[in-house]
């Protein structure tokens, strides 16, 4: 076995209370692909969400790929204050730029290889040899790789979209691109490739139906759930105060449907809006805006560019409209859930829209297709005020009837007790421990 210096963080032990109990609390292996602090994002969002419900009740070993080097000292000490170990293995792009191009021409889809660590298998293995969990977690598709031959403990995959359904649709968009012929070669290996390795886990979970139908749909025997994202809609409070005649983009600007989107309200949305409505203003909000965004921001008359926001609900809070024409992608977005908890209006399209239980067209948000028709929707939110405030209030009902936490936590409960029906047995962990820190 090659040996490596141990990564970014060294595991830490919490040594907790449990008064009058002789139960041990289970333990769980929680790996992710991108360390989940921050909460930017709406895979980290979920993963961190999920991680810290776990921690309550059970000791929770965190294996983390730092894909975007996120786990700062800062962020560290977060999640340790809640997480039995954590263990952080450095993000390699030189090694994933090559595994990418050499996956090409073998069955392995190019995502699949850009993640797959050699560095994060070797943690995964000692963890599992030096330790017997109760279950195991993954948390994506990307994660999956490293415990797919484990067959002595139960295992969960957080799938959370179907990247056969996202390459699918990827590739109906682009067209003679190298973005389309990676997208359209991953597709069509992903119809194997994606149930194959879903079958070897217990329960495999989606954020949406449209995600879960379509494997199914190749792997009909799969065991699969829905478990969908949540918001804190105490954070997240209900604002119906005064707004500005603004409308609002956001998103992780570093991530290539986010920025697509932002260029396309831009250069073909945006500015028909104006034309009509001179005095409203467009605000792109997010992290990690290229320079050719920052430009195109800077070239668009009324446009305005908030970059490494760390709080965007200020930003909701302000906007009269929140736009979103999403063309590719699966599963549910986050940012929509957010802005209609603190209800700001959202216009959105079909696929934007279909990740979201019970949404209905006009009532809890517009769905639109065309530059044309976001156009219109978003002239006619702007001059009526009385179906914003409909919307809003619609929207904010539907999100505390499905997309709390406590409902989705609540949720992933039942999952959880269906593979290990003994696994909410043990005492919860208290909130006072005794730390010790292996670093030193």
């Amino acid at each position: 076995m090659n040996h490596f210096e141990p990564l970014t963080s060294l595991p830490f032990r919490a040594v907790n209370q449990f008064a009058s109990h002789t139960i041990s609390p289970k333990k769980v292996l929680f790996l992710t692909y991108r360390f989940p602090y921050p909460l930017s994002g709406g895979d980290r969002l979920k993963s961190y969400h999920l991680l810290r419900h776990l921690s309550e009740i059970s000791e929770v070993d965190l294996i983390s790929l730092d894909e975007w080097g996120t786990a700062t000292h800062e962020n560290l000490q977060h999640i340790k204050k809640f997480a039995n170990t954590v263990t952080v293995v450095p993000f390699n792009k030189t090694a994933a730029v090559r595994q990418a191009a050499l996956s090409l021409l073998t069955k392995t889809p190019v995502e699949i290889a850009w993640y797959y660590s050699s560095q994060m298998q070797e943690v995964v293995d000692i963890a599992l040899a030096s330790k017997r969990y109760d279950l195991i977690i993954c948390f994506f598709i990307r994660t999956a790789e490293y415990v797919k031959d484990v067959t002595h403990t139960p295992k969960i995959l957080i799938a959370e979209d179907s990247r056969l359904l996202a390459d699918e649709r990827a590739s109906e968009v682009f067209s003679f691109s190298p973005e389309y012929f990676v997208r359209k070669n991953d597709a069509a290996k992903l119809r194997a490739f994606e149930p194959e390795l879903m079958h070897h886990f217990d329960r495999t979970t989606f954020v949406a139906k449209p995600d879960e139908e379509r494997v199914l749909r190749e792997a009909p025997q799969l065991k699969t759930a829905i478990l969908t994202n949540g918001v804190d809609t105490n954070a997240y409070a209900f604002y119906e105060g005064e707004k500005e005649n603004a409308i609002l983009f956001a998103g992780h600007l570093g991530i290539h449907h986010n920025r697509m989107m932002a260029e396309r309200i831009l250069t073909k949305i945006y500015p028909k809006i104006r034309e009509r409505s001179s005095q409203t203003q467009l605000i792109i909000a997010g992290q990690d805006p290229d320079a050719f965004l920052r430009n195109l921001v800077r070239i668009t008359p009324g446009a305005v560019l908030e970059g490494n926001v760390a709080d965007l609900k200020p930003y909701y809070r302000k906007a009269k409209i929140f736009i979103h024409p999403q063309e590719i992608g699966a599963g549910i977005q986050n940012k929509l859930l957010e802005s209609m908890a603190i209800g700001t209006p959202v216009i959105t399209t079909s696929i934007g829209a279909s990740g979201i239980e019970g949404v209905i067209n006009h009532q809890h948000l517009i769905v639109s297709e065309t530059d044309e028709e976001f156009v219109r929707s978003a002239l006619s939110l702007l001059g009526n005020t009385e179906e914003c405030r409909h919307l809003a209030r619609s929207a904010r009902k539907l999100i505390e009837q499905h997309y709390t936490w406590e409902r989705i936590f609540d949720n992933f409960d039942k999952i959880i007790t269906g593979i290990l029906p003994n696994f909410f047995i043990a005492p919860k962990r208290t909130t006072t421990s005794v730390v010790h820190n292996d670093s030193h």
